[in-house]
């Protein structure tokens, strides 16, 4: 067991320590504040694009989620190797599952300096709209360096609306 003085230095220590790592991150995001984008109107997912009995088998294999209705933050930090894409949502149900941060292109590529992605989710069949704090989503994904060394500009869309950051 500890003396009180040693106690007291111990806290002190601990305490200082995470003054000054709490200080090295930030807050602040390493691409700036996500600013509302206008987003062009969606297809239906509804209506399926081909039928038929050997389109059922290549549907399983796909990713059924769809974009979740409203981004609500997005914040882009920096790590070692690359950077961590943070979007919150709201869904329009609650209740989504296998969140997923899809890319526009494969492998994480920016077009045109601009990386974008589309947050979507698989909802259950029947599920209740309930509060929008019931249908919150948190979603992240990670960038290698290679992929940023183009990108000047990384966007997040959903139902409704798009996020966009800068550097």
């Amino acid at each position: 067991m500890q003396r009180p003085d040693q106690m007291r230095k111990t806290i002190a220590l601990m305490l200082i320590s995470t003054l000054v790592l709490g200080g090295c991150g930030g807050v602040r995001s390493w691409f700036g504040g996500g600013r509302e984008v206008q987003t062009a109107e969606p297809g239906n997912p509804l209506i399926p694009t081909s039928s038929g009995m050997m389109s059922l088998n290549a549907a399983r294999a796909v990713y059924r989620g769809n974009p979740v209705g409203q981004i609500t933050a997005l914040n882009v930090e920096r790590i070692p190797g690359g950077a961590i894409i943070r979007v919150e949502a709201v869904a329009d149900r609650q209740g989504p599952f296998n969140v997923r941060m899809v890319p526009a292109t494969t492998a994480d590529t920016p077009q045109n300096g601009v990386l974008a992605y589309t947050l979507a989710a698989e909802l259950p069949r029947r599920s209740p709209v309930g509060t929008p704090a019931t249908r919150r989503i948190v979603a992240a994904h990670y960038v290698a360096d290679d992929a940023l060394d183009g990108t000047s500009e990384i966007r997040v869309s959903g139902a409704r609306n798009t996020l966009s950051s800068r550097r």
